[in-house]
């Protein structure tokens, strides 16, 4: 079953969020520990230089004075907080009650500066701890009853021992910075499944709401029929994203309606042409079967339904090649082909025609060219361009055939005098069925679908086509086909013919 639009935007975005939910999540969570862990560092080291500060050294002898301090949190074994001090020989100095049998790892920061590390404490769970070096403050008594002082210059002072470097480490549990974040995960996920949820929904109605010019559109083209091709997509306050689609639809449905008219068109056309060459064949034979005639006359009636079927047989052949053509049946295969040959061998089955209107053919073959096209194709082309030329010369007058070379290929150029066509008319010389002038209009003998084929062809080998016209003058067509290299016969090239070929 495949996903629709909005189920796919909604998947889509839903999962974006939540990645960046988790992301943001993430980075939270480590900041937010990384900001306790400071405060929770920053409070062992207050409690370590105040625990400092209370050793005392007096005459060569450690005093702990602690009396100020509160340290009931080292006192019992369910304590959370662990003290240990060390002599500079690692004797241990003091132990917190909390530690029982159990000491903590000694360490200290470069220098004897403070260090922390996090550590497991003597009954498993996990702490930190801060461990430094440091020198006891040092007695200014001498000793004396009463507690008179002394110079520091004295004798007595002089016999005052250096105080020694002790080694304090302070650890604590770190429950309560994980119940911290244990609570902000559990608000953190909580606030974001919520997040998500109410991202979805809303997604979902937004969405549905976005999309529902699509189903306007859907509704709009559901609801067109064949009958009917007129018919244009309309979409009020249509998205900036849908206009694109309406006009290329519009422009397909412009497109098709025209496609359906002309093959109406077509249609009733063909049923035309048709009609007139039955009737006439029709009518030939009734009337040669009416009564009984001479031979001759058979012989005549005979001739006439001949040239009637050939005129049939050519239209058809003419439609076959075009539906051919237009369905893109027609398999092109290239190989050297050339023009001139083509135009000669096409020539000589009009000869015999153009003698009979008495026509002057003026020739000007250029230099033989080699087309790498499909010899068939072209062969229909160019025949169907010396018919052409050939029916609407007028009697007595003249049809030019040439060729030369083009700056991309090759070019067949073919003039008829005796042209009725202004240039608008001539614009539709390439239609199906279509007639413009006088000699256009012996329905059933010149079918117009001469020149239309010519088109397809030439479309189909790559080339193009020209026309040209002068109302009172010539009508001349042009076609341009690429070629592969110009091509050379034994003994050189080939020159210009100025002659009708044999």
């Amino acid at each position: 079953m495949r996903r629709s639009l909005a189920a796919t935007l909604i998947l889509s975005t839903t999962t974006g969020t939540a990645a960046v939910l988790v992301a943001a999540g993430l980075l939270l969570n480590v900041l937010v520990r990384s900001s306790l862990t400071d405060q929770f560092d920053r409070a062992l080291l207050e409690k370590a230089g105040l625990l400092a500060a209370g050793v005392e050294w007096e005459n060569g002898n450690t005093d702990l004075e602690f009396e100020d301090l509160d340290m009931r949190e080292f006192e019992g074994p369910e304590s959370s907080a662990y003290l240990e001090l060390w002599r500079p020989d690692g004797s241990a100095l003091f132990r917190s009650p909390s530690l029982g049998t159990a000491d903590l790892e000694r360490f200290a920061g470069p220098d004897g500066s403070a260090a922390f590390a996090s550590v497991a404490l003597p009954d498993g769970r996990p702490g930190r701890a801060v461990g430094m070096t440091f020198a006891p403050r040092e007695d200014e008594d001498d000793g004396s009853e009463g507690g008179a002082k002394t110079d520091r210059g004295t004798a007595a002072g002089s016999r005052r021992k250096p105080a020694p470097a002790l080694t304090l480490v302070m650890a604590r549990s770190t429950a309560p910075v994980d119940a911290v974040l244990a609570r902000f995960r559990t608000v953190s996920v909580t606030v974001g499944l919520a997040t998500v949820a109410v991202t979805a929904g809303a997604l979902w109605v937004f969405v549905r709401r976005g999309l529902r010019p699509l189903d306007r559109l859907a509704d709009q083209i559901g609801g067109m029929g064949e009958q009917d091709l007129s018919q244009r997509v309309r979409l009020a306050r249509a998205p900036a994203e849908l206009e694109p689609v309406v006009a290329r639809l519009n422009d397909l449905l412009s497109r098709l309606e025209s496609a359906f008219q002309r093959e109406c068109r077509f249609g009733a056309d063909v049923a035309h042409e048709l009609r007139t060459p039955l009737a006439g064949l029709r009518s030939t034979l009734d009337v040669a079967l009416l009564k009984h005639r001479q031979p001759a006359e058979y012989q005549e009636a005979l001739g006439r339904c001949l040239r009637i079927s050939v005129q049939l047989q050519a239209m058809v052949e003419r439609l076959m090649s075009l539906a051919r053509l237009d369905a893109g049946h027609v398999e092109v295969r290239p190989e050297p082909v050339s023009l001139n040959a083509i135009v000669c061998d096409a020539w000589r089955d009009l000869a015999a025609s153009a003698d009979a209107r008495r026509l002057r053919v003026k020739w000007s073959l250029g230099t033989d060219f080699t087309i790498f096209t499909d010899r068939s194709l072209l062969g229909l082309a160019v025949r169907n361009i010396l018919e052409n030329a050939v029916v609407h010369a007028d009697a007595g007058g003249s049809v030019t055939v040439e060729t030369s070379a083009a700056a991309d290929g090759a070019e067949l150029r073919v003039a008829n005098s005796g042209n009725r066509l202004s240039e608008e008319q001539a614009s539709h010389v390439f239609e199906r069925f279509w007639r413009g002038d006088a000699a256009r209009t012996n329905t059933g003998t010149h079918s117009g679908l001469g020149l239309p084929l010519v088109k397809k062809a030439i479309e189909v080998l790559g080339g193009g086509l020209k026309v040209r016209t002068v109302a009172g003058g010539d009508f001349e067509i042009t076609i341009v086909l690429p070629r592969d290299s110009p091509s050379t016969c034994a003994g050189g090239p080939q020159g210009a013919l100025t002659e009708p070929p044999p």
